[in-house]
């Protein structure tokens, strides 16, 4: 009984740390289809997890290179599942109905996958019986040769299938060293032959199933190779044109980069923006998935340019043609190869310093510098008001109206109205609203919300109003307020209400 006792508590604690390493990510995930599964995983900005201070890039290690099988030019590579081979290669610049971006090709790359995943023992009469045996008390004797023989009977030898799914997920294309390429799934289709990019089975030993695959890469690309990104099985890299790629586990150098991703910025520029008094910062980011798996970063919601005024821009959500590869809404990053592509952001015209902020809900936040090496600088306060445990309100001064503004009612006058906002949380952003949080008051207690003129201010309160989280941001808004009487801004909190003088 003793013996019995001691081998449930190993059972249980092995069980508990089973369960761990899945939910930490130190397993691969499996198919629940019988088969073997080629495993991958993703960064969403999970709501439950809290981002941490700092802005450490060796907070796990990164996948070694050794986990990656590299096949000689010309010849098939395989792991523990699948032997890949990578036949005839050509390109071109339209495919059925669709037709290349500007610059680029499609290039079709023909392959063959071979299931290696030997044959096994089933005993039919176990699988199908719901209880799996554990039905019967258990005292006493083990199984007798009546059993055995009945196993036996009921035993066959059956083929293990190999599935990856999404294909897409899992094949990537690399290109000159600098950008990972995924499936074309629109082009892939109109090829005759192509393999599947949604799910893809091979079902018996030593079978081999062939198709193209169709990407779009840079017309002027001189190195091409085919990644297979398989966590459970091992993953596969093939030369196809040029010098095989030189695979990395960290950007190294001036990267930043938490848990899950490295960055670095590779470049910048400016083009011309809509707005007046605003110029478009365009940025260059290169990264590389820090996990044994691929990256997801939700650049669109989580990443904020801060100037050296403070004034905040998230990435514009329709870039024009002055951004070729958009990280937003969301970039993707592999492990082994770097990805880079562009992110746009309006910003005020006398920007002279910026720096890139990713403050996700999971993973440690990360800073960037854009442009420049100065930080951010936060004005001094006339007055501030605390929002409980979630913000801190302040009020920098009154600034000029923006030129170009119509004539004011008689009797009134512009007042523009500068803040500066601290998120005292951590853990996520706060959205603010100028209306109803941010209205003036006079004397009287008549109240005056901010203008739709707003929006025309050079630093203004853009996209949703972020404040991202344990950060801070500068804005200013545009009221219309009757001329020479005294003034308050009026603030309506989430935990706190509260009166800045203005005048």
């Amino acid at each position: 009984m003793k013996k019995a006792l001691i081998l449930l508590v190993v059972i249980i604690v092995l069980g508990v740390l089973a369960a761990a390493a899945y939910r930490f990510g130190w397993l691969g995930s499996a198919s629940s289809s019988g088969g073997a599964a080629a495993g991958n995983s993703s960064l969403t900005g999970s709501p439950e997890a809290q981002a941490m201070p700092g802005n450490e890039s060796d907070a796990q290690p990164a996948p070694p290179i050794a986990a990656v099988a590299v096949a000689q030019p010309g010849q098939p590579v395989a792991n523990k599942a699948i032997e890949l081979r990578v036949g005839n290669l050509r390109t071109a610049q339209s495919l059925g109905d669709r037709t290349a971006d500007s610059g680029r090709q499609f290039v079709i790359v023909d392959t063959a996958w071979k299931n290696l995943l030997q044959p096994q023992k089933v005993n039919r009469k176990a699988a199908e019986d719901r209880t799996s045996g554990s039905g019967a008390l258990g005292f006493g004797g083990g199984t007798g040769a009546k059993q055995r023989a009945e196993d036996e009977a009921n035993t066959t030898i059956e083929s293990v299938t190999f599935q990856v799914s999404p294909v897409t997920d899992h094949v990537w294309l690399l290109v000159d060293g600098r950008f990972a390429e995924a499936i074309d799934a629109a082009a892939t289709d109109t090829i005759d032959g192509h393999l599947p990019t949604d799910q893809m089975e091979i079902a018996r030993f030593q079978e081999v199933r062939s198709g193209s695959l169709a990407f779009q890469a840079p017309a002027s690309a001189q190195a091409l190779a085919l990644l297979f990104l398989d966590t459970n099985n091992g993953h596969l890299l093939l030369p196809i044109k040029g010098p095989a790629p030189r695979l990395s586990s960290t950007l190294g150098g001036q990267s930043r980069g938490n848990e899950f991703v490295d960055l670095a910025v590779t470049g910048m520029s400016w083009a011309d923006a809509k707005e007046p008094g605003a110029r478009t910062l365009v940025a260059t980011i290169k990264g590389i998935s820090r996990q044994n798996a691929m990256v997801d970063m939700p650049f669109g919601e989580y990443a904020f340019l801060q100037t050296d005024e403070g004034c905040i821009a998230q990435p514009d959500e329709s870039p024009d043609a002055t951004v070729s590869r958009s990280l937003a809404p969301v970039g993707r990053f592999i492990p082994f190869a770097p990805n880079e592509g562009q992110l746009a952001f309006t910003v005020p015209a006398t920007t002279r310093a910026a720096t890139l902020m990713f403050r996700a809900t999971q993973g440690r936040p990360i800073d960037l510098p854009v442009l420049g090496n100065t930080p951010p600088q936060r004005p001094a306060a006339r007055q501030t008001v605390q929002d409980g445990a979630v913000l801190r309100v302040s009020l920098v001064g009154t600034g000029t109206p923006p030129a170009g503004l119509p004539g004011p009612p008689e009797g009134r006058q512009y007042l523009v109205v500068d803040y500066v906002v601290e998120n005292l949380q951590t853990g996520q952003g706060v959205e603010l609203q100028a209306d109803p949080q941010f209205s003036l008051v006079d004397g009287a207690g008549q109240t005056y919300p901010a203008d739709a003129g707003s929006s025309a201010l050079p630093c203004r309160l853009t996209g949703a109003g972020v404040v991202p989280a344990g950060g801070w941001r500068r804005f200013s808004l545009l009221y219309t307020v009757p001329a020479g009487q005294s003034l308050n801004v009026k603030y309506r909190g989430f935990e706190a209400e509260g009166l800045l003088k203005v005048r």
